[in-house]
């Protein structure tokens, strides 16, 4: 790999040091039904004669997991409604430690605590919980987001503040028990956080060792329906006067709501922290997930008039199909499905004090990971004898047998400079930094074209006999090669007590080379190499009229390539840069006697150039896409018992005409919802005794599943009912998800919806939700 010479050349000034009051409480567990804002503390304050830390965490340049801390730090806790932390710092948002109230951004954190007491398993659990957010467990795309109007590559998934990829090549059902917290960062963002990050960004923290921490072992398990279970055990302890570890592991495993999709998935992270001065310290961590997401590709949609029992209130076609409600829990899949994932991530943190205004970081990582499919994924129910449709009402898989092979490798460095000073009553803050990247990446793929068709390639749609995968038909490899490096700047100027103006610029370069092999590896003349540059922008103010509320606006710009389907494109189809602009205003509060808090946010977007898959092993350039709407977020502490929280969304998206492709403007796009909201309440101390019990409310409105906007994914509710009981350092508690059984369609995936065409009778298929499920939990904190 090429690396550029790392050198910087910084000239500004900049402020002193930020430090942010912090949410704190002494023990990992006591107190989890108590209210966080009554722990709020001033940066000076002491608990027990130890200064407290700010709250942060992860593994950027301004968080307190960072390794730089160098005194006591106190585990954060709460309950299962947490605050929205705008007093906060975040590192997604920003690496000048700006605390949420000065970041003219929308940004959602939640802690592991808030995590845990909601019961969530993966960080989909987590995410789809925030306003305008929908999300999708598709086997091919797990964990996949639609934000802001844009969904999939379009939004950034990190790892420990760090890219690893285009997100729906990487992501996978992240552990809850392994991580600190998770933060979302809305709009376009790859002036932070690089390529792809044009409806936000999902930055996934892990727990991580930091300087003084309490040495603590932290144990949980739980168990639920369809045999589910997800045990943990986590330990941080010193190793010497200088020196700390935290290591995690989890393991979680299910039978799957739907027959034949036993899903499992093992998360190590684990860190050691060397402080080898007052001014230098040196962190290694390692995070090893090995996983498999299981085999429900969906089920298949049937005319409605031959339906057993439709569920006519979960779809609708403009073809009169929908779902049949005897179909629900059959899965369609080959016996020796495999959806299965093994990767390794690896990092060594570097800091270096030069003295109290100056700080250097460098982070070395490398991330390599090994994906697997081999399913029959495509469904169809015939209804005439044509192509492969050889049985009236029988469900055809033929052309539905793919297989895949992801081998990528990825090795990056990031060195960044913090300088702060302060000039009179003006303070300046400033980081500079370069990111090289090298990128490889191998995509081996398989379906069916010359293997005969047979009789078990098509299955009883009520009583499927699944049969194995058989022949492997291999298409090719497309092994593609990228070189990326990055120059950013990012600045802060408090001109007074309100008034602070923050920007950002970036410059990039990307080499790319991509060839395809066919199936006996002779080089194909498809491939191709480019060359891209490209620089984006962000300008925001923020207005503090006092310390509790803060008036902001923004104008971000950002242009990338096509991001995740750079692996799918040919040498015959434009792929040139994607640009995106925003502009988004809001206002933030703390009110109440600092017992509630509220965000409310106006954004409008629009992007170029927007790319789709329209085949197995191509892509469309369908135009452009704009959006815009409003997002509103509370937490209250009504009284000393209750507790309330709240947020809502509005989005409307569309796609935009291009030169050459007009029929999809003026659609929305799939898997955007008009309205979203979410509330929460809890009521804790019953009788006096360390007992909490809450409900909540998951809504999501209408959506389209398809580009051309003739499937309806219906609106539903999800009611969710928890409790929970605490003693000294034990907590139990239980939890019923979708408490009324609501049936309802999550997700859809483009390329699984109306591909009928005799010629290619691939999937017309939907993926349906989780039914109701429960489980109990156990969780002590030594």
């Amino acid at each position: 790999m090429k690396f550029l010479n790392q050198s910087m050349l910084v000239i500004s000034v900049c402020s002193v040091i930020y430090n942010s009051p912090v949410i704190a409480q002494e023990s990992a567990l006591n107190g989890m039904t108590n209210s966080i804002d009554n722990n709020r503390i001033d940066d000076n304050q002491e608990i027990k004669g130890k200064k407290v830390l700010q709250q942060s965490g992860g593994a950027d340049d301004s968080d307190d997991n960072n390794i730089n801390n160098d005194e006591p730090r106190l585990i954060i806790v709460g309950n299962a409604i947490g605050e929205l932390g705008l007093k906060d710092p975040s590192s997604t948002a920003s690496r000048l430690g700006l605390s949420a109230m000065e970041t003219p951004a929308t940004i959602e954190m939640i802690d592991k605590a808030v995590m845990r007491a909601r019961g969530y398993e993966k960080l989909s659990d987590a995410v789809e919980s925030l306003p305008g957010v929908v999300t999708g467990e598709h086997p091919t795309a797990p964990s996949t987001f639609s934000m802001r109007g844009f969904s999939r590559g379009q939004i950034t998934v990190l790892r420990d503040g760090l890219w690893i990829g285009p997100s729906t090549m990487v992501m996978r059902p992240q552990n809850i028990f392994n991580l600190e917290r998770i933060e979302i960062l809305r709009g376009p963002s790859s002036v932070i956080n690089g390529v792809g990050a044009v409806a936000g960004t999902v930055n996934a923290i892990t727990k991580t060792a930091s300087a003084y921490q309490q040495e603590n072992i932290d144990l949980m398990a739980s168990y639920g329906r369809y045999n589910s279970y997800h045990v943990g055990v986590g330990i941080q302890q010193d190793l010497g006067e200088n020196a700390w570890f935290n290591i995690n592991i989890s393991d979680y495993g299910s039978d799957g709501y739907v027959e034949r999709t036993d899903q499992t998935s093992t998360n190590l992270t684990a860190s050691a922290l060397w402080k080898v001065s007052d001014d230098f310290s040196v962190k290694f961590s390692a995070d090893y997930l090995e996983d498999d997401v299981g085999g429900y590709f969906g089920t298949p949609l049937v005319p409605t008039n031959l339906a057993r029992e439709p569920l006519n209130h979960v779809v609708s076609t403009q073809q009169n199909e929908t779902i049949d409600k005897a179909m629900r829990f059959k899965n369609y899949n080959v016996l020796d499905g495999v959806a299965e994932s093994d990767q390794n991530f690896w990092r060594l943190d570097l800091q270096w004090h030069l003295n109290n205004d100056v700080t250097i970081n460098n982070h070395l990582y490398q991330f390599n990971a090994d994906r697997y499919w081999k399913n029959a994924e495509g469904y169809v129910y015939c209804t005439e004898v044509v192509g492969v449709c050889t049985d009236v009402g029988k469900i055809q898989r033929y052309y539905g047998y793919f297989l895949l092979d992801h081998e990528q490798d990825l090795l990056g460095n990031r060195t960044t400079l913090n300088w702060n000073q302060q000039f009179n009553q003006i303070e300046n803050r400033l980081v500079a930094g370069i990111e090289v990247i090298d990128l490889s990446f191998d995509r081996l793929r398989g379906y069916r074209r010359q293997v005969p068709v047979v009789g078990s390639d098509s299955v009883d749609p009520y009583n499927p006999q699944p049969g194995l995968y058989g022949p492997e038909e291999v298409r090719g490899n497309s092994p593609t090669e990228i070189e990326m490096q990055a120059f950013f700047i990012e600045d802060v100027v408090k001109f007074n007590e309100q008034f602070s103006l923050v920007m950002a610029a970036r410059y990039d370069e990307m080499d790319l080379d991509r060839k395809n092999y066919n199936a006996q590896g002779e080089l194909e003349n498809n491939g191709f190499t480019r060359q891209y540059t490209w620089e984006s922008w962000r300008l925001g103010m923020v207005y503090q009229m006092n310390d509790e509320l803060s008036f902001y606006g923004q104008y971000s710009d950002a242009k990338d390539p096509i991001n995740s389907n750079i692996f799918l494109v040919n040498a015959n189809q434009n792929f040139d840069l994607t640009k995106a602009r925003q502009w988004e205003v809001g206002v933030k509060s703390i009110w109440f006697d600092g017992k509630a808090e509220t965000t409310l946010a106006y954004y409008d977007i629009e992007r170029d150039d927007i790319f789709e898959r329209f085949s197995l092993d191509s892509v469309t350039n369908i135009g452009g896409r704009t959006s815009n709407g409003f997002e509103l977020s509370l937490t209250m502490h009504a009284n000393e018992r209750w507790r309330l929280g709240a947020n809502a969304a509005y989005t409307q998206a569309e796609f935009k005409a291009s030169s050459n492709f007009v029929e999809l403007a003026g659609n929305t796009p799939p898997n955007v919802a008009e309205w979203t909201a979410n509330t929460w309440l809890s009521f804790h101390n019953i009788g006096d005794l360390p007992i909490e019990i809450g409900t909540s409310l998951h809504y999501v409105g209408d959506r389209y599943g398809d580009n051309p906007n003739t499937v309806k994914l219906k609106s539903y509710w999800l009611a969710d009912l928890f409790a929970a009981w605490q003693f000294d350092k034990y907590r139990v508690s239980a939890r019923i998800d979708n408490l009324l059984d609501e049936e309802f369609i999550q997700w859809s995936d483009v390329f699984y919806l109306h591909q009928t065409d005799p010629g290619f009778i691939y999937a017309n298929q939907l993926m349906l939700g989780a039914p109701r499920t429960y489980r109990l939990m156990f969780e002590v904190s030594i």
